[in-house]
Protein backbone atom coordinates (compact mmCIF):
# COMPACT_ATOMS: atom_id res chain seq x y z
CA UNK A 1 0.00 0.00 0.00
CA UNK A 2 1.45 3.50 -0.95
CA UNK A 3 2.08 5.86 1.45
CA UNK A 4 -0.26 8.35 1.85
CA UNK A 5 0.80 12.10 1.01
CA UNK A 6 -0.09 14.35 4.52
CA UNK A 7 -2.08 17.58 2.93
CA UNK A 8 -2.84 21.00 5.35
CA UNK A 9 -5.55 22.69 3.99
CA UNK A 10 -5.75 26.15 3.90
CA UNK A 11 -8.03 26.84 7.06
CA UNK A 12 -5.49 24.74 9.28
CA UNK A 13 -2.44 26.72 7.73
CA UNK A 14 -3.79 30.22 8.60
CA UNK A 15 -4.73 28.77 12.40
CA UNK A 16 -1.37 28.01 12.62
CA UNK A 17 0.04 31.14 11.89
CA UNK A 18 -2.44 32.97 14.16
CA UNK A 19 -0.98 30.20 17.04
CA UNK A 20 2.22 31.39 16.48
CA UNK A 21 1.89 34.80 15.90
CA UNK A 22 0.11 34.75 19.69
CA UNK A 23 3.09 32.68 21.20
CA UNK A 24 5.16 34.93 20.37
CA UNK A 25 3.28 38.42 21.24
CA UNK A 26 3.39 36.20 24.50
CA UNK A 27 6.94 35.74 24.57
CA UNK A 28 8.04 39.44 23.70
CA UNK A 29 5.86 40.34 26.62
CA UNK A 30 7.39 38.58 29.42
CA UNK A 31 11.12 38.94 27.48
CA UNK A 32 10.05 42.60 27.83
CA UNK A 33 9.10 42.57 31.26
CA UNK A 34 12.26 40.68 32.41
CA UNK A 35 14.45 42.90 30.59
CA UNK A 36 12.90 45.94 32.84
CA UNK A 37 12.71 43.77 35.94
CA UNK A 38 16.56 43.26 35.59
CA UNK A 39 17.23 46.37 34.78
CA UNK A 40 15.78 47.90 38.04
CA UNK A 41 17.57 45.53 40.20
CA UNK A 42 21.07 46.91 38.57
CA UNK A 43 19.89 50.40 39.10
CA UNK A 44 18.63 49.99 42.87
CA UNK A 45 15.10 51.42 41.88
CA UNK A 46 12.58 48.77 41.84
CA UNK A 47 10.01 49.71 44.98
CA UNK A 48 7.30 47.54 46.31
CA UNK A 49 4.05 48.90 45.56
CA UNK A 50 3.06 51.69 47.71
CA UNK A 51 -0.43 49.75 48.87
CA UNK A 52 2.17 47.05 50.20
CA UNK A 53 4.37 49.64 51.79
CA UNK A 54 1.62 51.39 53.54
CA UNK A 55 0.53 48.45 54.80
CA UNK A 56 3.68 47.63 56.23
CA UNK A 57 3.83 51.23 58.02
CA UNK A 58 1.21 50.45 59.80
CA UNK A 59 2.05 47.00 61.05
CA UNK A 60 4.88 48.73 61.81
CA UNK A 61 3.90 52.12 63.51
CA UNK A 62 4.30 52.50 67.32
CA UNK A 63 1.47 51.73 69.58
CA UNK A 64 2.29 54.97 72.10
CA UNK A 65 4.86 57.91 72.54
CA UNK A 66 6.49 59.14 74.93
CA UNK A 67 7.68 62.59 75.32
CA UNK A 68 9.45 64.21 77.91
CA UNK A 69 9.05 67.66 79.05
CA UNK A 70 10.01 69.85 81.91
CA UNK A 71 8.02 70.50 84.59
CA UNK A 72 7.65 73.94 86.37
CA UNK A 73 7.54 72.83 89.97
CA UNK A 74 6.63 76.15 91.08
CA UNK A 75 3.74 76.68 88.45
CA UNK A 76 0.47 76.83 90.62
CA UNK A 77 -2.31 74.06 90.27
CA UNK A 78 -4.61 73.94 87.76
CA UNK A 79 -7.91 75.46 89.36
CA UNK A 80 -10.74 73.09 89.95
CA UNK A 81 -13.77 72.93 86.96
CA UNK A 82 -16.79 73.70 87.96
CA UNK A 83 -19.29 71.10 89.02
CA UNK A 84 -21.56 72.53 86.73
CA UNK A 85 -19.35 71.94 83.67
CA UNK A 86 -18.31 68.46 85.32
CA UNK A 87 -21.98 67.70 85.30
CA UNK A 88 -22.42 69.09 82.02
CA UNK A 89 -19.78 67.62 80.05
CA UNK A 90 -19.39 64.07 81.71
CA UNK A 91 -22.44 63.40 83.70
CA UNK A 92 -25.12 64.51 81.75
CA UNK A 93 -25.89 62.31 79.25
CA UNK A 94 -26.98 59.14 81.41
CA UNK A 95 -28.63 61.62 84.63
CA UNK A 96 -30.63 64.17 82.30
CA UNK A 97 -32.00 60.90 80.37
CA UNK A 98 -31.84 58.23 82.66
CA UNK A 99 -29.82 56.00 80.42
CA UNK A 100 -28.28 52.85 81.76
CA UNK A 101 -30.52 53.03 84.47
CA UNK A 102 -28.96 56.08 85.86
CA UNK A 103 -31.38 57.93 88.17
CA UNK A 104 -32.36 61.55 86.97
CA UNK A 105 -31.11 64.61 88.23
CA UNK A 106 -34.24 65.47 88.27
CA UNK A 107 -35.50 62.70 90.19
CA UNK A 108 -35.33 64.04 94.45
CA UNK A 109 -36.62 61.02 96.15
CA UNK A 110 -34.72 58.77 94.46
CA UNK A 111 -31.74 60.82 95.51
CA UNK A 112 -32.77 61.77 98.59
CA UNK A 113 -33.62 57.70 99.45
CA UNK A 114 -29.43 56.81 98.22
CA UNK A 115 -28.55 59.52 100.42
CA UNK A 116 -30.06 58.14 103.21
CA UNK A 117 -29.62 54.63 102.57
CA UNK A 118 -25.62 54.65 101.85
CA UNK A 119 -24.14 58.30 102.71
CA UNK A 120 -22.86 61.18 101.29
CA UNK A 121 -19.46 59.26 101.33
CA UNK A 122 -20.52 56.26 99.52
CA UNK A 123 -21.90 58.27 96.51
CA UNK A 124 -18.90 60.51 96.50
CA UNK A 125 -17.12 57.30 96.02
CA UNK A 126 -19.22 55.36 93.43
CA UNK A 127 -18.60 58.32 91.35
CA UNK A 128 -14.72 57.96 91.83
CA UNK A 129 -13.97 54.48 91.67
CA UNK A 130 -17.20 53.53 89.33
CA UNK A 131 -20.34 51.60 89.94
CA UNK A 132 -22.18 49.37 88.16
CA UNK A 133 -22.88 50.21 84.54
CA UNK A 134 -20.95 53.90 85.47
CA UNK A 135 -17.20 53.92 84.80
CA UNK A 136 -14.79 55.70 87.16
CA UNK A 137 -14.93 59.17 87.21
CA UNK A 138 -17.76 59.48 84.56
CA UNK A 139 -15.38 57.91 82.30
CA UNK A 140 -13.08 60.81 82.97
CA UNK A 141 -9.83 59.94 84.33
CA UNK A 142 -8.38 63.37 84.44
CA UNK A 143 -10.94 64.31 86.57
CA UNK A 144 -10.01 65.03 90.08
CA UNK A 145 -11.04 63.57 93.70
CA UNK A 146 -12.34 66.95 94.31
CA UNK A 147 -14.15 67.83 91.37
CA UNK A 148 -16.17 64.14 91.28
CA UNK A 149 -17.14 65.49 95.10
CA UNK A 150 -17.80 69.13 94.21
CA UNK A 151 -20.16 67.13 90.95
CA UNK A 152 -21.89 65.14 93.41
CA UNK A 153 -22.59 67.75 96.15
CA UNK A 154 -24.00 69.79 92.40
CA UNK A 155 -25.95 67.26 91.59
CA UNK A 156 -27.54 66.85 94.83
CA UNK A 157 -28.87 70.11 95.04
CA UNK A 158 -30.40 70.37 91.78
CA UNK A 159 -32.26 67.38 93.29
CA UNK A 160 -33.57 69.68 95.54
CA UNK A 161 -31.27 67.84 98.61
CA UNK A 162 -28.72 70.21 100.16
CA UNK A 163 -25.82 69.09 102.06
CA UNK A 164 -22.90 71.06 103.72
CA UNK A 165 -20.23 70.75 102.02
CA UNK A 166 -18.76 68.71 99.65
CA UNK A 167 -17.70 65.08 100.69
CA UNK A 168 -14.18 64.49 101.87
CA UNK A 169 -12.23 63.03 98.97
CA UNK A 170 -9.81 60.66 99.05
CA UNK A 171 -6.77 61.87 97.84
CA UNK A 172 -2.79 61.78 97.59
CA UNK A 173 -3.11 64.91 99.29
CA UNK A 174 -5.82 64.68 101.83
CA UNK A 175 -3.91 60.76 102.94
CA UNK A 176 -0.37 62.58 102.95
CA UNK A 177 -2.13 65.23 105.40
CA UNK A 178 -3.53 63.11 107.56
CA UNK A 179 -0.17 60.64 107.63
CA UNK A 180 1.79 63.91 108.70
CA UNK A 181 -0.98 64.34 111.46
CA UNK A 182 -0.81 61.00 112.68
CA UNK A 183 2.71 60.63 113.12
CA UNK A 184 2.67 64.01 115.39
CA UNK A 185 0.74 62.66 117.71
CA UNK A 186 0.39 59.53 120.25
CA UNK A 187 -1.21 56.73 118.49
CA UNK A 188 -4.92 56.12 120.03
CA UNK A 189 -6.50 53.26 120.90
CA UNK A 190 -9.17 52.15 118.53
CA UNK A 191 -12.38 53.95 118.72
CA UNK A 192 -14.77 51.70 120.82
CA UNK A 193 -17.62 53.12 119.28
CA UNK A 194 -17.04 51.28 115.65
CA UNK A 195 -15.83 48.33 116.64
CA UNK A 196 -18.91 48.02 119.21
CA UNK A 197 -20.43 45.38 116.14
CA UNK A 198 -17.70 42.99 116.04
CA UNK A 199 -15.32 41.40 117.94
CA UNK A 200 -11.38 42.13 116.71
CA UNK A 201 -10.30 39.14 117.80
CA UNK A 202 -12.35 36.78 115.46
CA UNK A 203 -11.88 38.94 112.68
CA UNK A 204 -8.07 38.71 113.11
CA UNK A 205 -8.53 35.17 112.50
CA UNK A 206 -10.41 35.73 109.52
CA UNK A 207 -8.41 38.09 108.15
CA UNK A 208 -5.71 35.96 107.17
CA UNK A 209 -7.49 35.35 103.45
CA UNK A 210 -7.19 39.23 103.13
CA UNK A 211 -3.94 39.87 103.74
CA UNK A 212 -2.38 37.73 100.61
CA UNK A 213 -3.75 40.92 98.84
CA UNK A 214 -4.02 43.53 101.39
CA UNK A 215 -0.95 42.99 103.39
CA UNK A 216 -0.56 41.67 106.91
CA UNK A 217 -0.96 45.51 108.29
CA UNK A 218 -3.60 46.48 105.10
CA UNK A 219 -1.48 48.50 103.59
CA UNK A 220 -2.45 47.12 100.19
CA UNK A 221 -0.01 45.48 97.30
CA UNK A 222 0.19 46.38 93.25
CA UNK A 223 -3.63 46.39 92.37
CA UNK A 224 -4.99 45.60 95.78
CA UNK A 225 -5.67 49.27 97.77
CA UNK A 226 -4.67 50.25 101.61
CA UNK A 227 -7.41 49.69 103.86
CA UNK A 228 -5.97 50.06 107.06
CA UNK A 229 -6.93 53.62 108.58
CA UNK A 230 -10.46 53.02 107.08
CA UNK A 231 -13.20 52.76 109.80
CA UNK A 232 -15.45 49.54 111.07
CA UNK A 233 -18.54 51.30 109.11
CA UNK A 234 -16.47 51.97 105.92
CA UNK A 235 -15.39 48.16 105.86
CA UNK A 236 -18.76 46.64 107.05
CA UNK A 237 -20.40 48.50 103.96
CA UNK A 238 -18.03 47.86 101.17
CA UNK A 239 -18.09 44.19 102.21
CA UNK A 240 -21.98 44.25 102.26
CA UNK A 241 -21.90 45.85 98.51
CA UNK A 242 -19.44 43.07 97.59
CA UNK A 243 -21.59 40.39 98.73
CA UNK A 244 -24.78 41.80 97.26
CA UNK A 245 -22.84 41.30 93.80
CA UNK A 246 -22.49 45.13 93.28
CA UNK A 247 -20.15 46.75 91.13
CA UNK A 248 -18.06 49.31 93.23
CA UNK A 249 -14.78 49.53 91.68
CA UNK A 250 -12.27 48.08 89.68
CA UNK A 251 -11.55 45.74 91.80
CA UNK A 252 -15.26 44.14 92.60
CA UNK A 253 -14.77 40.97 90.35
CA UNK A 254 -12.03 39.71 92.63
CA UNK A 255 -14.11 41.15 95.54
CA UNK A 256 -17.37 39.62 94.85
CA UNK A 257 -16.45 35.81 95.34
CA UNK A 258 -14.34 36.64 98.41
CA UNK A 259 -17.60 38.33 100.47
CA UNK A 260 -19.87 36.09 99.02
CA UNK A 261 -19.74 33.79 101.64
CA UNK A 262 -19.72 36.13 104.79
CA UNK A 263 -21.87 36.27 107.29
CA UNK A 264 -23.24 39.02 108.84
CA UNK A 265 -21.35 38.47 112.04
CA UNK A 266 -18.23 37.51 109.86
CA UNK A 267 -18.22 41.00 108.42
CA UNK A 268 -18.48 43.04 111.70
CA UNK A 269 -15.50 41.12 112.85
CA UNK A 270 -13.62 41.59 110.02
CA UNK A 271 -14.37 45.48 109.91
CA UNK A 272 -13.74 45.69 113.89
CA UNK A 273 -10.30 44.62 113.27
CA UNK A 274 -9.41 46.44 110.32
CA UNK A 275 -10.56 49.21 111.85
CA UNK A 276 -7.53 48.57 114.54
CA UNK A 277 -4.94 48.05 111.64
Amino acid sequence: MADQEFKIDAGNKLLMVVALLALLGVLVFLLSHLVSFFGQLALGERDPAPAVMETADQRMAPVGRVEVAAVDRDAAPAAPRPAADVYTSVCAACHDTGAAGAPKVSDGGEWEKRLNDKGLETLVLHSINGFQAMPARGGNPSLTDEEMSETVVYMLAEAGLAVEGAAPAASAEADAAQEADAASEPAAAPDAASTAGGDPAAGESRYATCASCHGPAGAGMGIFPKISGQSADYIAGRLEQYRANEMVGPNSMLMIPQAAGLSDADIENLAAYIATL
